[in-house]
Parts: structure tokens; C-alpha cells; sequence
């Protein structure tokens, strides 16, 4: 496999682009700037877990005795509980005193949105078939346009509003929830698969 052709499977497969409407449902609570601060922050945590997988991953996983479907289930998990909070947001409105929102912090959009169980799986795979070199230099290249497509996501906070963004943020804790199912039914078939050895 060539360094371009790795580059863009793992941008494909890290899809930015379909991810911005979650990115900004997720930072949607805070002011413009912090969206900005908080979606690179996001972006680097990405490619840095993008990278320790490069070097460490499949060790990392045979050492603590995690399989593939194990991490497709738990995050299947984790985005469904995501989808849930987003479809039906609990906005206290009526109450003098709110609290703060919280940030997300490595989890949900630098993993498994951006760098989850795909990308993984991807990265040791191209390990296996071309130097390790290339790969971290492809993973370098990919990760270019997903920071940019990850940061230009806080800019659709202006465009479309609050009402739109409420309506956004439900939209896409729908298609959030598909895909978790979609996750979580993989990491079962991979489970099934493994106990019956087929």
C-alpha cells in the first residue's frame, strides 16, 4: 500500500466531513472561541491515539487481552448513550441556576468519532502490509484535512442558530444511534464469529 493510499482510507474511514453535525452538537454550549479551542484539542487527541496505535496498539491489545469486537461493542455503547443524551437534551430552562456545561474530553469525538475502532483495525493492517514509516507520515497527511474539517465545524454554530441547532443536534442523535447499533452489531457478529470459530 502507497502513503497517499493509506492517507486517504484513513480519512475516509475518519470521516470528519459526516461527523460535523455531531461536533457541533457536542459544542454547541459554548462560546465560539472555546468551540474552536475545544474541536482542535479533539483533532490532536485523534491523531495522537491514531499514532499510539501505530506503535503500540496491537502489543497494547494482546497484553490486556482486548479483542476487535470488544472494542466495537463498548463503543457502540458509548455512542448510543451519546445518541440518547442528544435526541432527548434535558434543558433546564426554568431554573435560576445552571450548571455548567461539561466538555468533552477524548471521548466521544476524539474517540470513537474520529479515531475509533475502524481507524484502528485500519492502522495495524497497514502496519502489517507497508513500512511503519509510511504509515505514520500517511497518518500525518490524513489527519491534515480532518483537523481542518473538525475545526470549521464551530463555524456552523453561527449559521445556523440555536433553533437549528437543537434541531441538528436531535437529527443527528438519530443517525448517532444508528450507527452505535451498526458498531455494536459488528462487535457481536466478530463475538459470534469467534465462538463458534467460523
Amino acid at each position: 500500500m502507497g502513503i497517499l493510499e493509506i492517507a486517504l482510507m484513513l480519512f475516509i474511514i475518519a470521516n470528519p466531513i459526516g461527523g460535523i453535525p455531531i461536533f457541533v452538537a457536542l459544542v454547541k454550549d459554548f462560546d465560539f472561541q472555546r468551540q474552536k479551542v475545544i474541536l482542535f484539542r479533539e483533532a490532536f487527541f485523534s491523531l495522537i491515539l491514531a499514532y499510539f496505535f501505530l506503535f503500540l496498539g496491537e502489543p497494547f491489545l494482546r497484553v490486556i487481552h482486548i479483542e476487535d469486537f470488544a472494542i466495537r461493542l463498548s463503543g457502540g455503547v458509548i455512542v448510543f448513550l451519546i445518541s440518547i443524551q442528544m435526541i432527548f437534551p434535558s434543558h433546564a430552562e426554568g431554573k435560576s441556576s445552571k450548571s455548567l456545561p461539561q466538555e468533552p474530553f477524548m471521548v466521544p469525538i476524539a474517540t470513537p468519532l474520529i479515531s475509533g475502532a475502524g481507524v484502528f483495525a485500519s492502522i495495524i493492517i497497514a502496519a502489517k502490509q507497508a513500512p511503519i514509516g509510511n504509515v505514520a507520515l500517511a497518518i500525518l497527511i490524513a489527519w491534515i484535512p480532518v483537523f481542518f474539517f473538525v475545526v470549521a465545524s464551530a463555524f456552523f454554530q453561527k449559521i445556523l442558530g440555536k433553533r437549528g441547532l437543537i434541531a441538528m443536534e436531535q437529527l443527528m442523535g438519530m443517525f448517532l444511534m444508528m450507527i452505535s447499533l451498526e458498531l455494536f452489531l459488528k462487535g457481536a457478529h466478530m463475538f459470534m464469529a469467534r465462538v463458534h470459530g467460523v
